[in-house]
């Protein structure tokens, strides 16, 4: 193992290998530490005890750590794990890597654009075109696909889009793909979600994630079927959850008004999360 001088860690090698963040951990916490690195892209710290030593096991991307992440690990570790500074600069940090890292290689996800009725890479590509050519510049949108069919379960709320960060994609509810959902609604859920990848931000210093803050509200009002996707979607949130509840593309139809309305009117419709 090798010998290291506590304070100057900055004088480790980078990128940081197994018997680096040996060294490193075992003088920050006067106890033997093994180090090996996995494959785990979502647990990227991984923490065992055992009476002689303690197994650390850390994702690939840790080999990239800087002075302070090396301190901050060790910080958390010495405090088993407890909630506190270290945990936030180092959730921080790992964070920001990991939707740098989905950027620079996306996850090769098994996406299926093309619906029966709706075409979401089409309808993508002339978003680029027309709201984001100075967002992503020449660089690749995040892959876009329907998701999973199935019967819903919620009575109340329906996600009819989704951003994830992690795997840099977007996924949008198969309630959609139906010849009732008109286009230029379901072109207004791929832009609120490319606009969560074209603004997308780590958690700030105390963790908090503004999924939706002013800069994206603001951007989102500018979008010239802001308004009229809004009364669409109102006027027709009952029968997009009883389609999505039976597990079938939207039927207008079929659509019928709640017997009585609910005391919140606001309740029932979709204010997408992501």
């Amino acid at each position: 193992m090798t010998k290291l001088d506590e304070s100057s860690p900055q004088r480790l090698p980078r990128p940081l290998d197994e018997q680096a963040w040996e060294a490193s951990l075992s003088a920050a916490l006067g106890a033997r530490v093994e180090v090996r690195y996995g494959r785990a892209t979502r647990e990227v710290i991984q923490l065992r005890r055992e009476p002689q030593r303690i197994v650390v096991r850390l994702s690939g991307l840790m080999a990239s750590a800087p002075p302070e992440i090396e301190s901050a690990l060790a910080e958390w570790i010495r405090g088993r794990g407890r909630r506190g500074a270290a945990q936030r600069e180092l959730d921080r940090w790992i964070d920001a890597r990991l939707r740098e890292s989905a950027r620079v290689s996306p996850t090769k996800l098994a996406l299926e654009p093309e619906g029966e009725h709706h075409d979401l890479g089409e309808l993508r590509e002339h978003l680029r075109a027309r709201e984001f050519a100075s967002d992503f510049g020449a660089a690749a949108l995040p892959p876009i696909g329907w998701g999973r069919a199935g019967r819903s379960r919620s009575r109340r709320s329906l996600r009819l889009g989704s951003f994830d960060p992690f795997s840099y994609s977007v996924r949008v509810h198969p309630v959609l793909d139906s010849a009732d959902a008109p286009r230029f609604f379901v072109r207004y859920i791929v832009f609120h979600e490319l606009l969560h990848a074209a603004l997308d931000q780590p958690p700030d210093e105390n963790g908090r994630r503004r999924v939706h803050g002013p800069a994206f509200r603001a951007r989102e009002r500018q979008y010239v079927d802001y308004e009229r996707a809004l009364a669409w979607e109102k006027e027709h949130i009952h029968a997009l959850i009883a389609s999505a509840r039976a597990g079938r593309g939207l039927r207008l139809a079929q659509a019928r008004p709640a017997a009585r309305p609910p005391k919140d009117e606001r309740g029932w419709l979709q204010r997408l999360l992501f």
